[in-house]
C-alpha cells in the first residue's frame, strides 16, 4: 500500500512529528531531570545509570553529596568531576 502526499499535507505531516518526537524528549529530558543542576538520589542513579546501591558505595569511596535540612542532594558537575577522576 502506498500512501501519497502532497506537499501542503508532507508539510503538516513533518510538522507533527517533530511536536510529537520534541514532546516526548521535553518529558524524557524532566523525567530524567537532564535540566537539573542538582539530584536526588533516585535522580542520580538513573542519570549514571546505576543502581541506588552502587550510588550508596561510591558516596562510601568519596563520592561528593550536598546535605541540606535532611535532603541529600548531587551536583551533576562535582558528580561528573568525580566520576572522570578515576579513569584510567
Amino acid at each position: 500500500m502506498e500512501v501519497m502526499l502532497n506537499e501542503e499535507q508532507t508539510t503538516h505531516l513533518k510538522q507533527y512529528i517533530y511536536t510529537v518526537a520534541t514532546s516526548g524528549i521535553e518529558e524524557a529530558r524532566r523525567h530524567t531531570g537532564l535540566d537539573k543542576p542538582f539530584l536526588k538520589q533516585k535522580q542520580m542513579a538513573v542519570w549514571l545509570d546505576v543502581s541506588v546501591v552502587t550510588l550508596n558505595k561510591w558516596e562510601r569511596n568519596g563520592l561528593p553529596t550536598i546535605h541540606i535540612e535532611g535532603i541529600k542532594l548531587y551536583s551533576k558537575d562535582e558528580v561528573s568531576k568525580w566520576v572522570l577522576s578515576h579513569q584510567k
